[in-house]
């Protein structure tokens, strides 16, 4: 007798879940605290997982099931086994493949996990890079720490690019093009409409952004004492000119710095970050209990946010010190969690995820930028009425100055990884900062060939990401509309949260992303909200 389609789904749900959970589990212990031991674990939880996603046989049912008329279970059902097959399909590789792609993944984690830059014989964490590029007006300091902070990618560059051919091998055993064209296949994304998609916010972009860009050259040549010619990657504010911080940029009239380190002071970022989730009637305190948040040696020193059990054992990960960047990335990791805390736990296993990584970047790139709205500046942060107002009109430029600064790096990233996997085998480095250099406008220094790319790593752990960001960040200024539409507001404004949670939480991936946007929002994902934030 055929197996029903509920049958199906709760046989996928107990063979995937207590797996996801486990893999979930062994990747927090490898990043939290990085030895051969847990490396190792990671890597056998991941090939147990990935072998049961591989699994021929279940992903054969699925189909049938789905082309026998899987609505016969209901429209859950029919939609959590979409999403069944989508995830099978990604998954499907070929048994002499995975243990290499899992060993070469562990490797190239492992070292972003434990690998130090060195400036001399020191070695230096990310925190102090960061820290000199936003602080030091030392111009061959700021060179030594920016080199350091790419010394992992000629770790990890030939690892890399074997990764890359490893994946592009199972991608065109599927009849794909390569890696990237499988992957947004089985991400929900058309590559047509992503290519349209960002040659609008490339065109709607480059004027504001090269007149922000030349200002900032303008003042970052006075500061460093150098011709505007002269200045090179090490003369901005991060590794890879992804943010606009503060501290570089000011409003256009000159009036009103927009840096918040004054009024931040050294206040505790995670407080702060609390404090806003509160005014949103969304409580984190548990989260944060579970979570793993101040730098220490053999830790992860990113930020991320992760599901565990799809339950609610929903935990961050991060490396706060005092400052704007940290409080910007807890409110952000913090968006994933209360997203994720949220999900309708009633939804078939399959469906108690966001329906695609842009809708929960979306949610955390848009609470993310809550730390230069005026509310926050006066309600959480305590800024005077009057100084809030200056301090939020400066903010306001350098929200846009940021949205246009990350928008022209998620180009880069998206535009280079299209690059890497057509052919892995290229000049990566001169592909690198021949984009660099068109659209963030990034002078290359002179006569350098080091795999600067291979330093980002999303590339080895997130392959094909990077559009959502990108994505998110158009869906983000979206849902900002509809949010202020709705509750006038964020800060101190439940009806805030509480939109959040009936529109874009709680249904999880039972809805498609572009139809859970248009059901949020009232129409589809385009530009239009992201480019009207532009406009001054």
């Amino acid at each position: 007798m055929p197996t029903s389609p509920q049958e199906l789904l709760d046989r996928i749900t107990g063979r995937l879940a207590p797996l996801e959970r486990e893999l979930q589990q062994a990747y927090w212990a490898a990043a939290t605290d990085a030895r051969p031991e847990t490396t190792q674990a990671k890597a056998r939880a991941e090939e147990a997982w990935l072998a049961a996603l591989g699994d021929r046989e279940l992903f054969d049912e699925v189909e049938a099931a789905l082309d026998a008329g899987g609505a016969s279970g209901g429209p859950l059902a029919t939609r959590a086994l979409a999403e069944a097959r989508r995830a099978l399909l990604a998954n499907q590789i070929p048994e002499d493949l995975r243990p290499a792609l899992v060993r070469l993944q562990a490797k190239v984690e492992a070292a972003f996990s434990t690998v130090r830059g060195r400036v001399g014989d020191r070695e230096v964490t990310n925190n102090e890079i960061d820290d000199v590029l936003a602080r030091s007006g030392d111009s061959a300091e700021r060179q030594a720490h920016w080199e350091a902070g790419k010394q992992v990618g000629a770790v990890v560059d030939h690892d890399l690019v074997a990764l890359v051919e490893l994946r592009n091998q199972v991608a065109r055993g599927h009849g794909y093009r390569d890696w990237f064209a499988f992957s947004l296949a089985t991400d929900d994304l058309d590559e047509q409409w992503l290519d349209r998609t960002m040659a609008e916010v490339e065109q709607a972009t480059r004027t504001p952004f090269l007149a922000v860009k030349d200002a900032l050259d303008q003042r970052l040549a006075r500061r460093f004492g150098v011709a505007v010619g002269e200045l090179r990657p090490w003369h901005y504010g991060d590794l890879f000119f992804q943010r606009a911080d503060g501290e570089f940029f000011q409003r256009a009239d000159g009036e009103g710095e927009a840096d918040l380190e004054p009024l931040l002071g050294g206040r505790d970022d995670v407080e702060l970050a609390v404090a806003t989730y509160d005014g949103l009637g969304l409580e984190t305190r548990h989260v944060l209990a579970r979570s793993d948040l101040h730098p220490r040696p053999g830790k992860d020193q990113h930020a991320f946010c992760i599901d565990v059990d799809r339950g609610g054992d929903v935990r961050v990960l991060a490396n706060v010190t005092a400052g704007e960047q940290w409080l910007d990335t807890m409110l952000h990791e913090l968006g994933h969690a209360v997203y994720d805390d949220h999900l309708d736990r009633s939804l078939p296993w399959m469906l108690r995820r966001p329906p695609h990584a842009l809708s929960t970047e979306a949610v955390a790139l848009m609470l993310g930028r809550l730390r230069r709205d005026p509310d926050f500046l006066v309600g959480v942060a305590g800024a005077e009425p009057e100084a809030g107002r200056a301090l939020g009109g400066a903010s306001r430029e350098m929200l846009r100055a940021g949205m246009l600064v990350f928008a022209r790096w998620c180009l880069v990233m998206v535009r280079f990884e299209q690059a890497l996997y057509a052919d892995p085998g290229r000049d990566l480095s001169a592909t690198w900062w021949d984009l660099v250099e068109e659209l963030q406008g990034v002078r290359r220094p002179e006569g350098r060939t080091q795999p600067d790319w291979a330093s980002k790593i999303h590339l080895a752990v997130s392959p094909v990401y990077y559009q959502s960001y990108l994505l998110g960040e158009l869906m983000a200024s979206q849902l900002d509309q509809a949010v202020r539409a709705e509750a006038g507001g964020f800060v101190g404004r439940p009806e805030a949260g509480a939109f959040l949670v009936e529109r874009v939480f709680a249904p999880g991936a039972s809805l498609a992303w572009m139809g859970l946007i248009e059901s949020a929002t009232g129409r589809p994902l385009t530009p239009e909200a992201f480019v009207a934030g532009l406009e001054r």
